[in-house]
């Protein structure tokens, strides 16, 4: 009996001499817990337990409605006091569009990582105000949180995955067109790799193609109000350019944005014509234009075997016909080894719009000066240019100065040249380049002297400019022989093309295009469908209907 009381007495000693007391301020009716193991209910304030201080340990402190306390325990000294921060919570309900997600979120320091459970439904301290939801394979969804203590709140969550991208628009309910196709309305999810051929389109906005993908999971698009423009003309059917681009064909109408722009209208067979307009809120904004009517065609029998080079630049065989614009040009025919050389431009060949080039033959004259030259019923100033049918055996001809009479040989398909002095060349300055500034050892030159203009033997610096730019070239000039300067630059128009055949070409290249557009280099310019080769001269945005080229207009 008194063994077992001194055992009992000693137990109580020891364990009054070797435990921790820990006293903890926390919400009445909280659950205590340490390692694991339920130390009690707080009831009052500060509520003591006391802790085994053989080993540290954790102390969690529950409470229903309230976030959990957790702390470590070190257990230095003999007693501790341990004020827990609880912290109402707000009851979170999700719609989301997968089965299953992770939530992040730092609270007190501590970063919290769990997963939605099934129901959707998850509950955090209230003060919480940034939380993220996961998915591999998707973008992060950031969710900015305004709780309240024991809120309930609802979230529909669209997790978007990483090779999609979700389209917004400001207006929202835009159309969205993939490649020209219509996909829906915004918003609206989108596969990323598509992203560089989708446009919006509103009603009374401007559309919007999209560039510059972006890393983010989505991507709002601000529409742009647009100045509706209304452009008419007579005749129908009109190309318009807007600053150079094609916007469509009369009657038409069109958003843009507002400001000043270079309004061009063009129709093969009539004069462009350029306008500059201004579109504004508060403007009429509708234009009504009349074309005057400008074709002159020049057209060739028995080209089959003739090669053309106008205006320097070498085109090929077989050409039908040639649309003469209001400037002049020069034409070298070759074949075998004849060779015909004149100028063309518009009303010059009102007796011949058609050529025979197997009966054609020109006679050229070249002087110093303006010298008057008669042939046939027909007086120039040199340099003058000739044209003659003739049958197709070789024919003398007369040609009259005012101080002698020449009597020639003519062949067909055969240019003549008479020099009237015996101490000049000529010179034959052409470009792809419309009304450009021509120099000839600095002085100034008109662009219509610049076929067969005369020089005294030697060299001769010859410089072109145009759009900034000058080129410049030294030509050697020999008594009684003609010299060739070519002059290119690098420009480019807008050529707006329609054709209802399988294919055709342009200076060569083969398209099969039926409606397209093309940046053309400017001049000379080849149209064939392989029956018909038509040459256009090119220098500003230019609508063209094949089909009428080759059917003649």
């Amino acid at each position: 009996m008194y063994r077992s009381l001194l055992v009992f007495l000693l137990l109580i000693f020891t364990t009054f001499l070797f435990s921790y007391t820990v006293n903890i301020i926390a919400l009445t009716g909280s659950e205590v817990y340490f390692d694991s193991r339920f130390m009690g209910t707080v009831t009052e304030t500060p509520f003591t337990i006391e802790v085994p201080d053989d080993k540290p340990g954790y102390l969690k402190i529950k409470k229903p409605g309230y976030s959990d306390f957790i702390t470590h325990i070190e257990l230095l000294g003999i007693e501790s006091q341990i004020t827990a921060t609880q912290v109402p919570l707000a009851k979170l309900i999700f719609d989301i569009n997968v089965d299953s997600a992770n939530i992040k979120y730092t609270f007190l320091n501590q970063n919290y990582y769990i997963l939605l459970p099934t129901s959707n439904e998850v509950d955090i301290p209230y003060n919480i105000e940034k939380m993220i939801i996961e998915k591999d394979g998707y973008f992060d969804k950031e969710l900015n949180l305004e709780l309240k203590p024991f809120d309930k709140k609802h979230f529909s969550v669209t997790l978007i995955p990483i090779d999609e991208i979700l389209i917004e628009s400001n207006p929202p309910q835009a159309n969205v067109f993939l490649d020209g196709k219509l996909l829906g309305k915004t918003p609206i999810t989108v596969k990323r790799s598509n992203f560089d051929i989708i446009s919006l389109e509103k009603e009374g906005y401007l559309v919007k193609t999209l560039k510059n993908l972006p890393q983010d999971d989505r991507i709002i698009v601000e529409l742009e109000k647009g100045i509706e423009i209304f452009v008419d003309s007579n005749p129908k059917d009109v190309g318009v350019f807007l600053d150079n681009e094609f916007i469509g064909s009369t009657p038409m109408r069109g958003l843009f944005p507002p400001g000043t722009y270079n309004l061009t209208l063009s129709k093969l067979g009539y004069v462009s014509k350029d306008l500059m307009i201004e579109l504004t809120q508060n403007g009429l904004n509708k234009y009504y234009v009349e074309l005057n009517p400008s074709l002159n065609t020049i057209s060739f029998l028995n080209s089959e075997n003739y090669e053309f080079n106008i205006d320097g630049k070498y085109l090929g065989k077989g050409i039908d016909k040639i649309i003469l614009d209001g400037s002049p040009h020069f034409v070298r025919i070759i074949s075998d080894k004849k060779n015909l050389e004149f100028p063309i431009y518009r009303d010059f060949y009102d007796k011949m719009e058609i050529i025979d080039l197997n009966k054609l033959s020109t006679v050229n004259v070249y002087s110093l000066h303006n010298t008057p030259v008669s042939f046939i019923g027909e007086t120039q100033k040199t340099p003058a240019f000739f044209l003659y049918n003739m049958l197709n055996n070789p024919q003398f001809v007369n040609v009259r100065t005012l101080n002698r009479t020449y009597s020639i040989l003519l062949e067909p398909s055969e240019s003549v040249d008479i020099y009237t002095e015996s101490d000049f060349g000529n010179l034959f300055i052409t470009t792809n380049v419309k009304d450009p500034l021509i120099y000839i050892n600095g002085r100034y030159l008109n662009a219509n002297d610049c076929f067969g203009y005369p020089l005294k033997p030697g060299v001769h610096t010859v410089e072109v400019r145009k759009f900034n730019e000058i080129k410049q070239q030294k030509v050697s000039i020999s008594s009684g022989e003609k010299s060739f300067a070519h002059f290119e630059f690098d420009s480019k128009v807008p050529v707006k093309v329609n054709f209802t055949g399988e294919k055709y070409t342009i200076n060569g290249e083969e398209y099969t295009n039926t409606n397209k557009a093309f940046y053309l280099p400017t001049g000379p310019t080849l149209f064939s469908n392989g029956e018909a080769s038509v040459v256009l001269f090119i220098h500003e945005p230019m609508y063209v209907d094949l089909d009428k080229l080759f059917r003649g207009l």
